[in-house]
């Protein structure tokens, strides 16, 4: 076999082996991104329980491990105090609503299910 003929066995094998662990690295993102994403259902349920309005701002234009899932938003009811929670800087409590930021979709018992992700396939 010529040095030519070994290259090209060799950047055959190197793909090959490449497509195998970006498949598991698909399946590794996907359980994290289940995972996180169902931690914010929670964290939007309970608030919502409590008569709490929430917003979700989905995250489209960056690698989840870039830049986050996604806003939560959750309006506290007037005179609460901000909580001094340690959660993810992607979760925000609110002590009033501000005509200027976007808090996205205001989210409800029923469309929970709208907390979600879909990264952007052009990165």
């Amino acid at each position: 076999m010529t040095a030519h003929g070994m290259a090209d066995e060799t950047f055959r094998r190197l793909e090959k082996e490449w497509k195998e662990v970006c498949g598991t690295l698909d399946e590794q993102e996907k359980a994290l991104v289940n995972t996180y994403i169902g931690f914010l259902r929670q964290i939007a349920r309970a608030c919502l329980e409590k008569g709490w309005r929430v917003w979700f701002r989905p995250n489209h234009w960056t690698h989840w491990g870039e830049g986050g899932f996604g806003s939560l938003s959750i309006l506290l009811p007037a005179g609460e105090p901000e909580p001094q929670a340690d959660l993810p800087s992607e979760i925000q409590f609110l002590t009033e609503l501000s005509d200027i930021k976007k808090l996205g979709e205001e989210v409800t018992p029923t469309t929970l299910d709208r907390i979600s992700y879909e990264p952007d396939r052009w990165s």
